[in-house]
């Protein structure tokens, strides 16, 4: 990864609190892992609750006034669940 400015790594907590924090917006990623010279450092796994697909009702337009949005489905996913982290022991 080419950064725009040079820096020292961050610590390993402080690395895996950042991506803990990331993970949480992310849509579809559920894993990551950070390994160092082949050792798996940390893993973190982010349990979802599952997406149900639901119909517009019938009486719903799906277009704005003026037609500048159009809604074409609705998608509803459950809260965040929760995040497993898994780290290396001495």
């Amino acid at each position: 990864m080419v950064l725009r400015e040079p820096m020292p790594i961050p610590s390993a907590f402080d690395l895996t609190r950042f991506l803990a924090s990331s993970i949480t917006f992310m849509t579809y990623l559920e894993e990551v892992s950070v390994y160092f010279n082949d050792w798996r450092l940390v893993k973190l796994n982010k349990a979802v609750g599952y997406s149900q697909v639901h119909q517009l009702p019938r009486d719903f337009s799906g277009r704005s006034p003026n037609n500048y949005m159009t809604i074409t489905g609705l998608k509803m996913t459950r809260k965040f669940n929760g995040m497993v982290v898994h780290y290396l022991r001495h």
